[in-house]
């Protein structure tokens, strides 16, 4: 059997030295500015890479555990994720991210305990599920805290 494939692509420009401007823009159009974080002395509002990072797991991760509850026929509502990514000075200098703690609130109608425990299963698997996840796990600690909450 053959690999299933896929290709995504997304275009970038920089223009300047390191206080410059980014842009990405995807094959739809949108268009998405960026920088240095200010935290390291970049420009404020814009996105940088840091928060780009932690957006493509909150979404990966939303996704696949919707997909998850869908299957187990959960009365899933909503779902709020809040995302913190801790970056560290490495003793040669280099900035990298050590961890990512996801913080979900699942949001489920009328669920009984049954449903509110399989919720929380779907909780864990979609963080071991996720690609984004799996392209990080090895080398960035991912970690899930999700809660229940009354619809």
């Amino acid at each position: 059997m053959s690999e299933e494939r896929h290709l995504f692509t997304l275009h970038g420009v920089w223009s300047g030295n390191s206080d410059g401007d980014g842009m990405l823009t995807s094959p739809r159009g949108t268009n998405l500015p960026f920088g240095v974080p200010e935290a390291f002395g970049g420009k404020p509002g814009r996105t940088n890479p840091e928060e780009l990072l932690l957006g493509a797991v909150i979404a990966c991760y939303s996704i696949t555990l919707s997909i998850l509850a869908e299957k187990r026929r959960l009365p899933l509502e909503r779902i709020v994720v809040d995302a913190e990514g801790e970056v560290v000075r490495q003793p040669n200098r280099v900035l990298k991210f050590s961890a990512i703690r996801l913080r979900s609130k699942l949001f489920l109608v009328n669920a009984d305990e049954d449903q509110q425990r399989t919720a929380l299963e779907c909780a864990h698997k979609a963080e071991e599920y996720c690609m984004i996840s799996c392209a990080l796990r090895g080398n960035v600690e991912v970690s899930v805290e999700p809660e229940i909450a009354e619809a």
